[in-house]
């Protein structure tokens, strides 16, 4: 399944369960449905919290996005880059003490990925310390990571109002090493020596994302319970 898929799945499982909550105290015979809104260091989006009535399980299902814009560098290059968050999530959760706190493992669909575009400086950039004219051409690239991450976390979720419910989670996705890739468009690749630097400057990008393993995630949830 497509990250998108999986967030319309998020999306169409909490509006169900909304729609159908008031015609019954629990839809499933045993089973407590929370939905939710997640807000997060992924993203914001639907979530769905099913927790066993008599047992210490639980299982969530959700889908967060985002996206935002910077300019970062690396060796001599300057890019302006655009970070899209996007990933789904299914995650057990384990209630040691049958009350808020909960102990949660699970994985992520991954689509989180970065795209940057060189810029240009009066009408060069600058691939592995050479100035190349940028008439005609352009370097772009793409940072992405591995498509399925697992994650571990602890949190709490409880009511505090009627069915209102608020919980926050910490935790961390093991996203793997990132990878790096530039490519170039136009005469600037006919440029004796070009493809070498290129490559050059793809691997100055790589070593100064590889530690990027590890994504820190706090969430914070508001939900309804039924």
């Amino acid at each position: 399944m497509t990250i998108k898929g999986m967030y319309g799945v998020a999306m169409v499982a909490v509006l169900a369960a909304g729609a159908a909550a008031p015609a019954s105290a629990q839809l499933i015979p045993g089973v407590t449905l929370t939905p939710e809104v997640s807000v997060s260091t992924l993203g914001i989006g639907p979530e769905l919290d099913a927790r066993l009535s008599e047992l210490p399980f639980g299982l969530r299902v959700g889908g967060n996005f985002f996206s935002l814009t910077r300019n970062i560098s690396s060796n001599d290059l300057d890019y302006h880059g655009k970070a899209d968050l996007q990933s789904g999530a299914f995650t057990a959760d384990w209630y040691p003490f049958l009350a808020g706190f909960r102990v949660s493992g699970g994985v992520r669909l991954n689509g989180n990925k970065a795209t940057v575009d060189a810029l240009a400086n009066n009408g060069t950039i600058t691939v592995n310390h050479i100035a190349y004219s940028t008439a005609g051409s352009s370097v772009s690239g793409q940072i992405t990571f591995r498509e399925v991450a697992p994650y571990a976390g602890v949190g709490y979720s409880g009511a505090i109002l009627g069915g209102l419910t608020l919980g926050f989670d910490l935790g961390a996705m093991f996203q793997g090493t990132p990878r790096a890739a530039l490519s170039a468009q136009g005469p600037i690749t006919q440029t004796p020596g070009f493809a070498a630097n290129l490559a050059q400057e793809t691997a100055s990008l790589q070593s100064k994302i590889k530690d990027f393993t590890i994504y820190p995630v706090a969430e914070f949830t508001v939900g309804w319970r039924f």
